[in-house]
């Protein structure tokens, strides 16, 4: 009686833990707010590369950008089910495709827990976490087991430079990351198919079936990189892709691509660099 009485003190930490959060994407997702016709998913090239209000602009369409630097497939997965389930089906999806890692592991690309733990009030969010192993049962019925205590906060979070998020969703940068050593090499890639994780196969598949089942128009985007574009990685992702999705790949012509001045670092475009790139998809669009 005595644990389940200092159990309740954490209460108010629980439903207080949204309002501490400035990024505040994932919760309006699950309270029905992300209503747009155009979303974008990814992680770090998604949020950087593709600007959402540009594409609107362009084409008239409500365009919103849900890519969240860190994350992989799985996690892209979760939101586009939580996205369905709780809004107005999307009529586009923009699946910011991550050359070579979209599926491999990768200790920088994991699904984003930290970013279901300040929401772990709403019974969705703490059902979700419980499917897939992170909580038991018991945190149905403990808030201890529901929180994670590291995360409690006495003060609203704020924005770095490197994670600020614009009105459109989209997390450019203007700027160029510091010690960076730009050099296009040469050669040909390869990628291994032996080197990828059963469970990312099966995200990708699944995250295509959910966009056929919602009749949700769904293109793979390959963003540029300052190094020659994988052609083995980009036919292993159409082999395994359905009929009916699309792939818009960026023009390997275009002179920015092999300018270190429009890129922040080897992996991801400066502002203006996604501006160009930016273009590209709204043509490809078309």
């Amino acid at each position: 009686m005595a644990f389940f009485l200092f159990d309740k003190i954490f209460y108010l930490a629980m439903v207080t833990a949204p309002d501490m959060e400035i990024d505040k994407r994932l919760e309006q997702i699950i309270t029905g707010n992300m209503n747009h016709e155009i979303i974008v998913l990814g992680s770090s090239r998604g949020a950087r590369n593709i600007i959402a209000s540009q594409i609107e602009d362009s084409l008239g369409v409500s365009t919103y950008n849900l890519s969240y630097p860190g994350s992989n497939i799985e996690f892209h997965d979760f939101l586009l089910e939580a996205i369905i389930k709780h809004n107005k089906v999307p009529k586009k999806v923009l699946l910011a495709i991550d050359e070579p890692d979209e599926l491999l592991y990768n200790e920088m690309i994991q699904f984003r827990y930290d970013r279901l733990y300040p929401l772990v009030g709403y019974s969705y969010i703490n059902n979700k976490m419980i499917e897939r192993g992170e909580k038991n049962q018991f945190s149905k019925v403990f808030i201890l087991n529901r929180i994670n205590v590291k995360e409690i906060r006495f003060s609203p979070k704020k924005f770095t430079p490197l994670d600020t998020i614009a009105p459109c969703g989209s997390m450019y940068v203007s700027y160029q990351k510091a010690n960076q050593h730009f050099h296009f090499p040469e050669g040909k890639p390869s990628y291994d198919i032996s080197l990828e994780e059963e469970k990312y196969l099966k995200a990708f598949r699944v995250f295509q079936k959910r966009c056929l089942k919602n009749n949700i128009e769904l293109h793979l985007v390959f963003s540029p990189n300052f190094r020659p574009h994988n052609f083995a990685f980009e036919q292993r992702i159409t082999t395994i892709s359905d009929k009916e999705t699309n792939q818009i790949l960026y023009n390997q012509n275009q002179p920015a691509y092999k300018d270190s001045n429009y890129f922040f670092d080897v992996n991801h475009l400066q502002y203006k660099g996604a501006k160009i790139f930016t273009d590209e998809i709204i043509r490809q669009i078309r």
